[in-house]
């Protein structure tokens, strides 16, 4: 099949997809139940994606499968086609706005092409995942393992849902667990349960290819992880599954201040078409900061046409002691039935702390409107571990202890201890 470039009308309609993508969860091994938001999606999937690559273009090797008995391969391969096949035409729509960077990332690394498939186990091809213990991103990384690997956060973009970074960074730690322990599947085992805790178990029952993936000395959840890749690179080199053609971006440089779905309505693009191309985004407006993003190649000259145009119309601030409805007028310029206008649900009396929207004539107060596949957060039921506060909880999934609290009914002098669960709305 030939493959073309898709059309913006196609974007519009595969965007409206990812607007589920702040509550999607990661594939689970087969061992566990998958997630409920990949088999019940919020919008119904109607949307088929004809664009797809060439076999040549996506996964050309079978690296995985040297060395591997028949029988393990054979397997393999009917458990990906039950346990992820069903979920694939979703997986594939959610591909097309990152996977062209991670495959370029990849080809900067002279590393294995067939490592885009890890993706696909560990999150669904979904950047926005975010794990019950606090892994996120396409490679699911763990806070502390990100921070090792040189991953950088920042109060604006978070480096484990950038696609370079967190695929540079994984892949650094796949290609060194390759080189200490000589084969692709205990390589996969140690990125999934940890390099210390396989050796462990490598010291008591050594193993080869030729012992059988049956008989790797691993716990089932890791076997099933390891069985899932060595499956899905078999469907692929069949040619039972492919990839779609992934969106062509160019990374263009916006100055402050920026609104990005301002940007994108007078550019008439999807509302969330930027935060598809750049999970790693924590706001939709940068007022004091210049930032970078990725771009449709196709859409880069109307873009820099309307940068004029991507200043922000409305901001948030918090009302403050002693602000009142005609105070934040005067101060913005505006009246107090422009205020009402803006802000339907507002009272007389603002309470401190509160958001409101107000004209943006001054950008003094304001507070930046967060990134809208983020901004829902995520129910997580968090069962705590040794050395866990509330306050390290917080941090992690980018909360407040206060709200975690008033969740959970926890008084200023409760006491969490290990094994006790927690609900957490997540907003990392």
């Amino acid at each position: 099949m030939s493959t073309q470039r898709m059309s913006l009308p196609t974007l519009y309609c595969i965007s409206i997809l990812l607007t589920l993508a702040a509550c999607s969860q990661p594939l689970k091994p087969i061992s566990s139940a998958m997630t409920s938001n990949l088999e019940k999606p919020l919008i119904p999937l109607t949307i088929q994606v004809k664009s797809v690559e060439q076999h040549t273009t996506s996964i050309s090797q079978d690296i995985f499968l040297q060395g591997l008995l028949p029988q393990d391969i054979a397997r393999a391969q009917a458990s990906a086609k039950k346990h992820i096949l069903p979920h694939w035409p979703r997986i594939m729509k959610r591909s097309i706005f990152v996977r062209q960077r991670l495959i370029d990332t990849l080809k900067s690394m002279d590393a294995p092409l067939a490592l885009q498939l890890i993706p696909i186990v560990e999150s669904g091809y979904q950047p926005y995942a975010l794990s019950r213990t606090g892994a996120m991103g396409l490679w699911q990384l763990m806070p502390g393992t990100a921070t090792h690997l040189g991953i950088k956060k920042n109060p604006y973009k978070d480096g484990r849902r950038n696609v370079e970074q967190s695929t540079r960074a994984a892949v650094t730690y796949l290609q060194t667990q390759y080189k200490r322990f000589g084969n692709w599947p205990l390589a996969f085992a140690a990125y999934n349960m940890g390099p210390y805790g396989l050796s462990k178990r490598l010291k008591k029952q050594a193993w080869t290819l030729h012992d059988g993936l049956e008989n790797m000395p691993v716990p089932i959840e890791t076997r099933n992880y390891v069985r899932q890749i060595i499956g899905l690179t078999a469907l692929f080199k069949m040619q039972a599954i492919s990839f779609p053609e992934a969106i062509q971006t160019q990374a263009i440089t916006l100055s402050a201040p920026v609104d990005l779905k301002q940007l994108a309505n007078s550019s008439k693009l999807p509302n969330l078409l930027f935060f598809q191309l750049n999970p790693g985004l924590h706001y939709s407006q940068y007022l004091r900061h210049d930032i970078t993003i990725h771009a449709p190649e196709e859409n880069l000259l109307s873009l820099q046409n309307q940068q004029d145009f991507h200043r922000p119309k409305n901001i948030q601030i918090k009302v403050r002691s002693g602000d009142s409805l005609w105070k934040l007028a005067h101060q913005h310029h505006t009246n107090v039935a422009h205020l009402h206008k803006l802000n339907p649900k507002l009272s007389r009396n603002l309470k401190i702390g509160s958001s409101v929207t107000v004209p943006a004539y001054s950008f003094a107060r304001a507070t930046a409107a967060s990134n809208p596949l983020l901004s829902q957060g995520r129910r997580i039921r968090y069962k705590v571990h040794k050395g866990d506060s509330l306050w390290s909880i917080s941090r992690r999934f980018g909360t407040s202890t206060h709200a975690i609290s008033r969740a959970n009914q926890l008084s200023k002098n409760s006491i969490i201890r290990p094994g006790d669960r927690l609900w957490i709305l997540a907003r990392i």
